[in-house]
């Protein structure tokens, strides 16, 4: 289904800048002055792909066409760890805010947000791949092309034109922007 191929390349997104984001909070918190903007535009990515996109998506197409009662426990556990990551992304983003260069103390602060935001982003992924897109496949393989037509005009409308391919861009430079300031080099996508 070309509505499961979009998701999972989403959180394939998701799961490198997240391996990124390690890389450099890792750097900063051993006392390298990782750049602030590497940070923020990470912070940007959360805020606009995962929120505004991926998961606008999900709240708004799949979950409401699983309503259904077969599916109302996976669908309700969804929306809570929808919820707590965002209280997630906000810790990160108040990090990142008060982030500076080369300070222990900020990029410690910054380490334990983004941690603990990477480690609820990947289980929440690991449970949309485990136990959501069976339920799509299951459920909603007759919808599959009313899905993509929906997630199409969600990202217009959320995101707005050329806005994904903007992210996608900045996911690119990740790597060589984070490489000055890691003792282990990061490898290129």
């Amino acid at each position: 289904m070309q509505a499961i191929e979009t998701l999972k390349a989403e959180h394939d997104a998701v799961l490198a800048v997240l391996d990124d984001l390690d890389w450099g909070v890792s750097a900063a918190a051993g006392g390298s002055p990782v750049p602030a903007d590497i940070f923020a535009d990470i912070q940007d990515f959360f805020a606009i792909f995962v929120e505004r996109c991926h998961t606008s998506k999900e709240e708004a197409e799949v979950f409401s066409r699983l309503a259904g009662d077969r599916d109302a426990a996976v669908v309700a556990d969804l929306e809570q760890e929808h919820r707590l990551g965002r209280d997630f992304a906000a810790a990160y983003a108040a990090a990142v805010r008060t982030y500076v260069p080369g300070d222990i103390t900020s990029a410690k602060r910054l380490e334990e947000a983004a941690q603990q935001y990477a480690a609820r982003l990947r289980a929440h992924i690991e449970h949309e791949n485990r136990d959501l897109f069976p339920l799509i496949e299951r459920d909603l393989a007759a919808e599959d092309a009313q899905l993509v037509s929906a997630f199409d005009r969600i990202e217009a409308e959320q995101i707005g034109a050329g806005t994904h391919e903007r992210l996608h861009g900045m996911l690119d430079t990740l790597p060589a922007r984070l490489a000055p300031w890691l003792t282990a080099p990061v490898t290129a996508r």
